[in-house]
Formats: C-alpha cells, sequence, structure tokens
C-alpha cells in the first residue's frame, strides 16, 4: 500500500481518523491538507500524517493509524515519509508535541527539547498554544539530507531481496541508505527461514512483506538511487521505468529456497545468502560516494557482485 499526498476530497476521512485517535481536528483546513499524506486501501483511508510548514522548520503533527494497522511499522513508514517530504521541501527541522508517544518517537531519533527555545513560527501554531506544557512534551529532530534509496530486486521477493533489505537498514545503512525491496513476480509472503534468520541476527521484521516492482513504478514511489538484481531470472527480465536515474548492477546469489534436503541443510543455504549479501552491502556502504561518481562508481558496484 504506497503513502500518497492527501486530496481536498480526503478532509472528512482523515477528521474521522484523528478524531478516532483523540487528535486535534479543529485547525485542519484544505490548505493545510495540502501537507499531508495518507495510506488507502481501496476506498478506505488507513494511515494519515502531517506536516504545518513555517519557514524552514515545520511541526509533524496529526499521525494516526487504524487500529486494525497499528503495531505493524505503519507508523513508522508514514513518519519516514512526512521526513522525506519535509526534506523536499526545505524544511531543516521538525518539532513535535505529544502527551503519551515521546517514548515512540525518542526511538525515532526526536529528542526532548525546552519549549521555551521552541522558533517563533513554531510557537504561534494552534498545537503549540493549546497544548498544556505540564502534560505534554516537546521534541524536535533535525533533519539530516535525504539518504540513498536503494532497490534490491529477485523474482519471488520472499528471501534474497528481503533480506538486502534487512541488513542495509538495519546493519550498514548508518542513516545514508534506505533499502527496498521488491519482485518480478512476487510470492504471497517472505519465505520462514529468511524471517527466523533475520530474528536470531536481531533484525526488525515488521513490515517486511513480498511485493510487486511494480510499486516503485509509480509516480509516487521514492526516488531511486541504486537498483540491485541479486538473481539471475531478474536479472534478464524488461525492469519497469524507475521515477529517479538509478544506477544499476547485478548481484547475483543463488536462490536459497530452491536448496533440498533437510531443513538444516535449507537453513544453511539461507544462512551463506545472507553472508554474501552482507559482505555486498558492507562494501558498497563503505564506497567513498563524496569522490568516486560516474562510469567509475558503474564500475565498482558490478565489482561488488563478483566479490
Amino acid at each position: 500500500m504506497p503513502i500518497v499526498p492527501a486530496r481536498a476530497a480526503d478532509e472528512a476521512d482523515i477528521r474521522r481518523l484523528l478524531e478516532a485517535s483523540g487528535l486535534p481536528t479543529a485547525d485542519v483546513t484544505p490548505l493545510l491538507l495540502e501537507h499531508f499524506l495518507v495510506l488507502r486501501e481501496g476506498a478506505s483511508l488507513l494511515a494519515v500524517v502531517g506536516l504545518e510548514p513555517a519557514g524552514d522548520t515545520a511541526l509533524l503533527r496529526s499521525l494516526a493509524v487504524a487500529d486494525s494497522l497499528r503495531g505493524g511499522g505503519i507508523g513508522r513508514r508514514m513518519v519516514r515519509a512526512a521526513e522525506d517530504l519535509a526534506r523536499e521541501r526545505g524544511i531543516r527541522s521538525l518539532y513535535l508535541l505529544t502527551t503519551t508517544a515521546h517514548h515512540y518517537f525518542a526511538a525515532l531519533g526526536y529528542q526532548h527539547a525546552p519549549r521555551d527555545q521552541a522558533p517563533v513560527s513554531i510557537r504561534e501554531t494552534a498545537q503549540f498554544s493549546s497544548l498544556c506544557p505540564s502534560s505534554s512534551f516537546f521534541m524536535v529532530k533535525a533533519l539530516a539530507p535525504r539518504p540513498f534509496n536503494v532497490l534490491f530486486l529477485c523474482t519471488g521477493n520472499s528471501a534474497r531481496s528481503i533480506m538486502a533489505e534487512a541488513i542495509l537498514n538495519h546493519l550498514s545503512g548508518r542513516g545514508r541508505f534506505r533499502a527496498y525491496s521488491a519482485g518480478s513476480h512476487p510470492r504471497d509472503k517472505p519465505h520462514p527461514f529468511a524471517v527466523q534468520l533475520l530474528e536470531e541476527f536481531r533484525l526488525p521484521t515488521d513490515g517486511l512483506r513480498s511485493k510487486s516492482w511494480d510499486e516503485f513504478a509509480q509516480a509516487d514511489a521514492p526516488p531511486l538511487d541504486f537498483v540491485f538484481t541479486v538473481c539471475d531470472k531478474a536479472a534478464g527480465e524488461q525492469c519497469p521505468l524507475w521515477p529517479g536515474q538509478p544506477m544499476t548492477a547485478h548481484w547475483g546469489v543463488p536462490d536459497p529456497v530452491e536448496a533440498e534436503g533437510s531443513d538444516d541443510t535449507r537453513r544453511r543455504a539461507f544462512s551463506d545468502a545472507f553472508l554474501v549479501l552482507k559482505r555486498r552491502i558492507d562494501l558498497f556502504t563503505n564506497l567513498p560516494f563524496d569522490s568516486i561518481a560516474g562510469m567509475a562508481l558503474e564500475q565498482r558496484l558490478r565489482e561488488i557482485g563478483k566479490e
């Protein structure tokens, strides 16, 4: 399910979702909705988050997720999407006020800040002036430049590309990369051996899902900087046109799903694939991106696929 800009027609549904979550709606106007993002499934609006810009700062506000989706990583996706939107609009610092979710936002990189140090533009917002200082937390996050967006592709998007997504996001990314994965013919869900292996390495698995590469060819998809195929079948297929102008390389890895034998033998195949991907991703993240570009970078990306 893609996260997309809110439409004027979404106002009533946004209000209902915010009210159900106990969040204010009095200052939600059509003008403010131009800075909101939503997640839909069919006609149902399932999540919303908003920005309230004020110069090169903004309030992060109105984060709400339908009860049926809570705890599945949707809130984190919505916050990341709002942060990306803020970067695109030249916002350098995001502020927020919360009465109950300060631990959640602290885990996302937001820090407590004295209210008397809030910029004047933030103090003038209705939300800042309406929340009681003694019962709300004021938090801030400085926005670093947009990370590189990396897409890993295979046919089923159930093992190799899923593991590569998790490795780059949580072991090797260091905040400079954001990884995604997809398949040309995705399976129903990630392979259980892949999920078990990621959990053994204490990598989060919430939100991981098998999905079509068509999601990343839509107009609202993240602009891609790098696309890596990790299976020979996907490398030989006609890819969609990706948003952005990504560099591409083939990092073929034997498919552990096709391994035969006992469960222990099959799990070793998954572990072998994981270690190959981890080594290549470590090499990739340690490239001197500030001093290498163009054909030299493309050549190095191809060489990593042989490591």
